[in-house]
């Protein structure tokens, strides 16, 4: 599992922009490199906690997808389908 995408993807669904967008690309490699994470005021303490976890520079430090669903961020605001693991066809 790419857990670094997990991250990118949700600040991209919370915020609504890329966590490391800058004016430039050179500028948008410098604050990737430098994992320079800035959050809007409206994205929680859980979140953030959560993202910064994930979005570490060294893989091995990356909290572990088993983890990550054991957050208190993802048990408070994500719900398994687990129990119906049909799918059905669209019309």
């Amino acid at each position: 599992v790419d857990v670094w995408t997990l991250g990118i993807l949700m600040y991209e669904f919370l915020v609504g922009t890329p966590p490391f967008e800058a004016e430039g690309t050179t500028e948008t490699y410098q604050r990737i490199t430098s994992v320079d994470l800035q959050f809007p005021s409206y994205v929680t303490a859980l979140a953030r906690d959560l993202l910064v976890k994930i979005l570490k520079k060294d893989p091995r430090d990356r909290l572990a997808l088993d983890k990550i669903v054991q957050h208190p961020w993802i048990t408070r605001h994500c719900t398994s389908s687990r129990s119906d693991p049909t799918i059905e066809e669209a019309p």
